[in-house]
This record gives structure tokens, sequence and C-alpha cells, in this order.
């Protein structure tokens, strides 16, 4: 959480000293995605379990989910976003959804 909470500052100093060369900062901020970070704990179905019954949209995401994040930020679509931390997180970070 340290991490993500340095990146989010990071980012928003990074955009302000790089907006003068047109150069846009941003971040995604991923949630709950299974991979073999972290040894492949979220492989585990007890810890998959837990977390697609906490996460809102009652699922766990694949690496394929982000892509459209990062192609979207990649995009001239995104030409007018910049020092920014993009979470994609099936709302996790909105709390326990029943």
């Amino acid at each position: 959480m340290a991490a993500k909470a340095g990146v989010a500052h990071l980012v928003k100093q990074a955009a302000l000293e790089l907006a003068c060369y047109n150069i846009l900062v941003n971040a995604i901020a991923p949630g709950p995605f299974v991979t073999n970070i972290s040894g492949g704990k979220m492989r585990d179905p007890a810890v998959r379990r837990y977390h697609e019954r906490v996460t809102p949209l009652k699922r766990m995401a694949v690496p394929d989910e982000i892509m459209g994040l990062a192609l979207f930020l990649a995009s001239p679509a995104s030409s007018y976003i910049t020092g920014t931390q993009l979470v994609i997180d099936g709302g996790a970070t909105l709390g326990f959804a029943d």
C-alpha cells in the first residue's frame, strides 16, 4: 500500500514538472488480479474466494482486463489526462458489497 501511495504522489509531481513539455504522466493501480505476483497467492482458491466475496463485482480480474485501460492511456483519447492514478479493481476500494 505504501508503494501505491508513493506512485500516486510521484505521478502528480512528475506530471507537474513535465506538462510544459506536453508529456503526460499517469499510473494504473490494479486491485485483485489473478497473476503469479506474490508467489501466485491470488491463484489459491481460498484467497480467490475471499476477493470474489468482498469485491463489488464479485470476481477477480485477469491481466487482459488491464489492456483496455493501458491502450486508452496510450491513445489520443487520453490527451488531456495527466497526473492521475486510475484504479482498476472491480470496485474493491469502494468497500465491502453484499
